[in-house]
């Protein structure tokens, strides 16, 4: 499972206040990958699922856009994806995330 190191704390923390000055307040962050699973390798990114009603507004490529924008202001290599609740609750999302968020995200 995860190991929750003190510098992966530090780095979703820092994205997470870029995403907020972008006006989207998460509900819930999710880790999944090699971070996740605790078998990260030198060099791999983090893999998050960001979970905000504010997404709603923002289609996928726009949603993507923002997080790669977070990414790279706080010069870190993040690679992230943003759901509304309501798209995982209905089942609004790819059957592969769907699993993910099932079988190996864990929240930070």
């Amino acid at each position: 499972m995860a190991k929750r190191t003190p510098e992966l704390k530090r780095i979703v923390r820092r994205y997470r206040a870029q995403i907020e000055k972008m006006g989207i307040q998460p509900t819930r962050i999710l880790l999944y990958g090699s971070q996740a699973a605790g078998a990260p390798r030198e060099g791999s990114d983090i893999d998050l699922i960001i979970i905000s009603s504010d997404w709603k507004k923002y289609n996928q490529r726009q949603r993507l856009e923002l997080l790669g924008i977070a990414s790279a202001r706080i010069l870190e290599s993040v690679h992230a994806q943003g759901f509304t609740p309501d798209e995982i609750k209905r089942k609004k999302i790819a059957p592969f995330w769907e699993q993910i968020i099932k079988e190996q995200a864990v929240a930070v």
